[in-house]
């Protein structure tokens, strides 16, 4: 049997779509898995429109998924309607992060498989989910899950410090994770030096540290994102 494509192959006989922007590797899949009677169809994504409209009209029971979708970027955002249209999602990535494992199962993954799996091992596992049989993933669907609870309360209490600053006060800490002096904060903001030093003294208060280094070494060590970049936009305008 051969890989067959989204227009030849009619949709009553398809049970597995491969969703790959890495084509060698998608036709690679297509090939084993046709070795083994199992005909796929190949998804060569271009935008997320195009996946949905290409599974809409196909049906796939099983959609073999990669996390990383090259311009797309994550497919985190397509499971939910893949999921819509009654097929089980199975994510394949090389990410090793199990923080990203956990957040494809909370996002409904049947279950998230390594790049590195072997062939047979891949095989065991569709054929699995095409038999209604998800036991395999369970206990590492429930333990990855209770990490991501973990992760997040962690990183709750990182970024509990810089909940306390003003609007102003993290304009001002992202300005200085850019790398931006008081003095150039001061100049093309026309706002007045001592006025800038006040909100870096109060930011330095409510972290907890002794400098703008250590506020900026805090700041990237919680993984602290600047949410107001009104000031840093008008610093960077021509």
């Amino acid at each position: 049997m051969t890989t067959q494509s989204i227009t030849e192959q009619p949709s009553e006989n398809i049970g597995l779509a491969i969703v790959d922007d890495h084509e060698l590797l998608a036709q690679a899949l297509g090939l084993a898995f046709s070795r083994e009677g199992i005909t796929p169809n190949i998804i060569a994504p271009s935008t997320e429109e195009h996946i949905l409209e290409s599974l809409t009209e196909q049906r796939p029971a099983i959609v073999l998924l990669d996390l990383m979708l090259g311009p797309i970027g994550s497919s985190l955002p397509l499971i939910e309607p893949i999921l819509g249209l009654g097929a089980a999602v199975l994510i394949m990535t090389g990410e090793q992060d199990p923080i990203f494992w956990a957040e494809c199962f909370e996002a409904g993954a049947a279950d998230v498989l390594s790049k590195s799996i072997a062939f047979e091992d891949l095989i065991d596992r569709v054929t699995a989910i095409a038999a209604g049989n998800f036991s395999n993933a369970i206990q590492k669907r429930s333990e990855l899950l209770a990490l991501l609870r973990e992760h997040r309360r962690a990183q709750t209490v990182r970024l509990e410090a810089f909940e306390r600053l003003t609007n102003r006060e993290s304009e001002v800490l992202g300005l200085l994770i850019e790398g931006h002096s008081p003095e150039v904060i001061s100049n093309e903001t026309f706002v007045a030096v001592a006025t800038v030093r006040s909100h870096i003294r109060s930011i330095l208060t409510k972290l907890g540290v002794n400098s703008q280094l250590a506020a900026v070494a805090k700041a990237n060590s919680a993984g602290w994102n600047n949410p107001n970049i009104g000031l840093e936009d008008q610093i960077k305008a021509p």
